[in-house]
């Protein structure tokens, strides 16, 4: 069976803070963003994550 490939995409990150901007981190799933931002930015509450589109 072929491995399957995960491609990254950008997703942006929304704080409840409204004095912090949005951040834009590179990750394959929202699961992987949660986590690389409790080691960014510990104690930050998160608000939402998106994913990023490209207009075409």
């Amino acid at each position: 069976m072929p491995e399957i490939i995960k491609f990254p995409a950008t997703f942006r990150v929304h704080f409840n803070d409204p004095a912090i901007e949005p951040f834009d981190i590179d990750a394959c799933t929202a699961t992987e963003v949660r986590d690389r931002m409790k080691a960014l930015r510990p104690g930050q509450t998160i608000n939402k994550i998106k994913i990023v589109r490209e207009k075409i």
